[in-house]
């Protein structure tokens, strides 16, 4: 059998298998389909369930044949060398999405601080606080919710706990806080905003010193974390071969995978220790 073709199918195959569940919003979704008219629908029987680790051990246990061919076929070199690689590159991803995150959470933090100072300075200049939301919505996307229920007679702070679950959002809770504080008992919103403005922008500079104190502990991390490579690089050019080690012998596939393992938890604790300072 063609090797090329071989792979191709496990790789089909493991698509396939591998599929997510379906989320929460999908079952919805599916929930909210219209009845059969044909069938009786019983109300009060239990849905069957299936766990999610259930799920998952179901689809190893599919995954297994193809494996055990592919093992047989290509060796046990080729099967240890795909499931290295495929370690490497997810990790990869995962951190580069934690990257993304941590930036894009950032982002929606300062875009916040900058609406608030806008809804403070049209609060101050007379305007009302439909016409203040909506100078605020157009700097920051989160606050568009709030602007709408306003001008729907909605509940405004209801509107901005809701956006508050953002990540980088929790901000506006306290924005929420002190809408309903204005709305009960007539205090000033315009010092009220202008005094959380300032508070988030305090806490935003000591957020921004905390991640410049932690950028020297992260590119350590990362440096560590490539360094196995050159050691190869270097095992190489003195004549050795370890790669050959490391994927066709037991001791070597051992080396493999605590290296991989520790790399793996070396850099999603360093990731902790940065996302959550203590």
């Amino acid at each position: 059998m063609n090797p090329a073709f071989l792979a191709a199918a496990l790789t089909l195959l493991t698509c396939a298998l591998a599929l997510p569940p379906p989320t929460a919003a999908l079952r919805r979704l599916q929930a909210s389909r219209p009845p059969n008219l044909t069938r009786p629908q019983p109300t009060d029987a239990p849905q069957p369930t299936r766990s999610p680790l259930r799920t998952r051990l179901t689809r190893a246990a599919l995954l297994t044949p193809p494996t055990a061919i592919a093992t047989a076929i290509l060796g046990p070199q080729a099967l240890v060398s795909t499931l290295a690689i495929t370690a490497i590159l997810t990790l990869i991803t995962h951190q580069r999405a934690q990257h993304q995150h941590q930036k894009s959470t950032a982002a929606r933090r300062a875009n916040i601080i900058e609406a608030l100072d806008v809804l403070a300075a049209d609060l101050s200049a007379g305007r009302p606080p439909i016409a203040a939301l909506e100078g605020a919505a157009s700097i920051s996307p989160d606050l568009e919710v709030a602007h709408a229920a306003a001008k729907l007679g909605a509940d405004v702070p209801a509107a901005l706990i809701r956006a508050s679950t953002k990540p980088g959002a929790t901000s506006l809770r306290a924005l929420a806080a002190a809408w309903r504080v204005t709305e009960e008992s007539g205090a000033a919103f315009a010092a009220l905003t202008e005094r959380l403005a300032n508070s988030l922008r305090a806490d935003e500079a000591i957020h921004r010193q905390t991640e410049s104190s932690l950028a020297g502990a992260r590119s350590t991390a990362r440096i560590l974390a490539i360094l196995p490579a050159f050691g190869i690089t270097l095992g190489y050019a003195l004549g050795a071969h370890p790669l050959t080690f490391l994927t066709t012998t037991p001791p070597g596939w051992l080396c493999l995978t605590a290296g991989l393992a520790l790399t793996t938890a070396g850099l999603h604790w360093t990731t902790h220790l940065s996302t959550h300072p203590t």
